[in-house]
């Protein structure tokens, strides 16, 4: 641009961004011109031209090499999908790039799985023991080509190899095209293949194979969580799936996630190993070059899934792989790249009337910036680093070295050992980047999250605490920028969380007034009994939620009905979990299943009521009374009486979604009385109980003539948003009083 347009000076990075000098007459237009011709992956979140006097004189325009040892205050690059010209060159047998999964320019690729420390630039990353050949050179060094400056540009020549073994340590010899092809044969003869994707190893295996699939649930001790399916492209997909224009569209964007869609016609698809109880599945579009190698040459869909244990994280290296993975895979695909920061996938959902986006997982192509948090940067003057923990479930951590928010990607569940090193070594890789040394440092209000071990390698800081609910409710009130607002209504649902008053909360409304937050209603208490087998025991939430009603003794053998209900009259720890009434309900309408992972009896509710969503009208079941909380036991007999008198399972669960949307109606009329709609009302909702689409729907339908509605669309509505909410409570809530 700066030569079509007669300009002379130079481009180059700096700790605050990208620095242009510029001589010439068209300097404004320049300016102009960078954003509206901007690459499509770019976010420009600030910008400014101004004058300055210089003696340098130039004669032509350069990039200029970046200082050394800078501070960096910019947002990290995600990793990219690859872009179409790329994926041309991958398929075209006359190109030098044929087969070379690793093909990428400057709008495509790898960018945060690599990066040792920032700018972004090759000296930088993991690529960088790969020198280019004299055509790469040749490539990176020409302003008009599509590879000028592109710091992870390669061939097979110079750049990235891939080897294929089995998992006996035979390696087999070929070509690229000769080892994707051997993939697809052992594919399609029921192998599972590890196969190392751009952020990590992925487990695969034929999804139109019932066997392989149920094998691949064996070996990975996965029993019933559905896995996603990796589709060969749009066309496929849309045989299969119902699928919008607004999903497509997202399929195609350089984040590329996993969305979550109904299944149209299942074909040849495994669905019932694949997706069991559901009438959806993941889908995956072959965002890397990896993928659309395997996809293309296998042709068919394939179950695609995060290489580990289930509980364990993401697989990144050859010998991590191979120690961990031998018992599962049959094959191994490697390669020479070293991965800095493995992810998972980040997966989507668009509820199915409103289309409205719910984020299931913040991950690969999102993570790790959180974009527009000016407003926080301004709060915070005193420049304070600040790292916030987060949760222990579905953990991210959140960290303000500088200028900006850096959330984490996704890490898991920091009870299970590996997964809690991950999340240690993610922190320590962010002091490095930033040289960070947080000032202070923000964590649960829970005494016993594992989380806080990591505290004891640091010095000098100030601490605080954050009740689980309100960091949720924070959390929204950020992402939405809601702070300004003189009354927010917050509806924050989620399975558990450790309350100020020493109870396990998890059905919660806040008031947001005058910068505090104050609980003014919840789901009735009823015992909290056994911990974690409460979780994956549905029986058991309904035994406490009934209070021990008779219809449904023959659930319980003798001796467990002596000992629960004795437990529940003894019990001194209560719950309002929104999270554990699902299970209760879910279980009276069917679900009788041991819970396999968070939320699954939930999900099964949520589909059956969907059904009947789509063909008649709700009823709200505590239509005329009157409360001050949700009357947990009331709703729970009615649902009982109604299952009892044969009324139809899908019925009774749309019945439930319903009402609870028109207990928020009621207590939203109850504290906003006559303000009016569209300036006054604002509704947020927060908590992993969000995920669910047909609530989502319902509350649209229902709440939105009414009032201002506010869901999570940039960061998940589970508890991968509370490190973000524990820096929106600090700087608004706890730092104005």
């Amino acid at each position: 641009m700066a030569e079509e347009l007669g300009l002379k000076g130079y481009v180059s990075n700096d700790q605050l961004g990208v620095i242009i000098l510029a001589q010439g007459e068209n300097t404004e237009l320049f300016f102009q011109e960078i954003h509206t011709r901007k690459p499509k992956s770019s976010e420009i979140i600030f910008s400014e031209i101004k004058e300055i006097k210089t003696e340098e004189i130039f004669t032509h325009f350069f990039i200029k090499p970046t200082e050394k040892d800078i501070v960096v205050d910019i947002p990290l690059t995600p990793d990219f999908a690859t872009c179409e010209s790329c994926e041309a060159e991958l398929f075209d047998e006359n190109n030098p790039r044929y087969f070379y999964p690793f093909t990428t320019c400057t709008q495509c690729g790898p960018r945060y799985s690599i990066t040792k420390k920032f700018p972004f630039e090759r000296e930088n990353t993991s690529i960088e023991v790969f020198a280019m050949c004299p055509n790469c050179l040749q490539e990176y060094q020409m302003p008009d080509d599509v590879r000028f400056h592109s710091q992870t540009n390669s061939c097979p020549t110079c750049g990235i190899q891939i080897w294929l073994k089995d998992n006996l340590g035979n390696e087999y010899k070929g070509s690229n095209k000769d080892i994707f092809e051997k993939l697809a044969e052992e594919l399609q003869n029921g192998k599972i293949i590890a196969i190392k994707n751009t952020a990590g190893y992925l487990l695969m295996c034929d999804a139109t194979n019932a066997e392989a699939v149920k094998e691949l649930r064996k070996r990975k001790r996965r029993p019933t969580k559905p896995f996603a399916v990796l589709f060969p492209g749009i066309e496929a997909m849309q045989e299969y799936l119902k699928i919008s224009e607004l999903q497509i569209q997202q399929f195609k964007s350089s984040e590329s996630p996993i969305i979550v869609t109904k299944i149209k016609d299942k074909k040849e698809l495994a669905v019932d190993e694949v997706s069991p109880n559901m009438n959806s599945v993941g889908a995956m579009f072959p965002y890397s070059g990896t993928l659309k190698l395997i996809s293309k040459t296998f042709g068919k869909p394939l179950v695609a899934t995060s290489a580990n244990f289930h509980g364990s994280p993401i697989c990144s290296s050859t010998e991590e792989a191979e120690n961990t993975l031998k018992t599962i895979a049959d094959f191994f695909l490697h390669n020479s790249l070293e991965i800095q920061h493995p992810q998972d996938d980040s997966v989507v959902k668009f509820s199915p009337k409103h289309q409205q986006k719910i984020v299931f997982r913040r991950s690969r192509g999102f993570a790790p910036n959180y974009f527009f948090a000016e407003e926080l940067a301004k709060l915070n003057q005193e420049k304070k680093k600040i790292l916030c923990l987060g949760g222990d479930l579905k953990n991210t951590f959140a960290a303000v070295p500088n200028n900006h928010v850096y959330i984490s990607e996704y890490i898991g569940d920091l009870a299970n050992f590996e997964t809690y090193e991950r999340f240690e070594k993610t922190v320590n890789s962010y002091q490095k980047i930033f040289s960070f040394e947080p000032e202070v440092i923000l964590k649960d209000l829970h005494p016993k999250y594992e989380n806080q071990n990591i505290i004891s390698q640091f010095s000098n800081f100030q601490i605080g605490e954050i009740q689980h609910h309100k960091a949720h409710f924070a959390s929204i009130l950020g992402e939405k920028k809601l702070w300004d607002k003189e009354k927010v209504l917050g509806v924050i649902w989620d399975g558990i969380g450790y309350g100020t008053d020493n109870e396990i909360w998890g059905g919660e409304f806040f008031i947001y007034e005058n910068h505090q937050i104050e609980r003014v209603s919840q789901l009735e208490n009823f015992a909290w009994i056994l911990g974690d087998k409460m979780s994956k025991t549905p029986k058991i939430s309904a035994l406490s939620v009934s209070e021990k009603h008779e219809g449904i003794k023959d659930a319980f053998d003798e001796n467990e009905w002596k000992i629960y209900t004795q437990l529940i009259e003894k019990s001194d720890v209560k719950t309002s979990s929104m999270g554990r009434f699902f299970d209760a309900v879910a279980f009276i309408l069917g679900y009788e299943k041991q819970i396999y992972f968070e939320g699954e009896a939930a999900m099964w509710l949520e589909k059956v009521s969907q059904e009947a969503f789509e063909k008649t009208k709700p009823v709200n079941y505590l239509e005329g009374e009157n409360f001050e909380n949700i009357p947990t036991k009331a709703l729970f007999l009615k649902i009982m009486e109604e299952k009892q008198s044969g009324k139809e399972v899908s019925q009774i669960g749309l019945n439930f979604h319903y009402t609870l949307i028109k207990v928020i109606e009621k207590i939203a009329d109850r504290h906003f009385g006559k303000l009016s709609v569209t300036e006054d009302r604002h509704l947020a909702f927060s908590g992993g109980v969000w995920q669910n689409s047909l609530l989502v729907d319902l509350a649209i339908e229902v709440l939105s003539e009414k009032c201002n509605l506010h869901f999570h669309e940039k960061l998940s509505p589970n508890d991968e948003n509370i490190s973000f909410g524990q820096l929106n409570y600090y700087l608004n809530i706890e730092k104005q009083h």
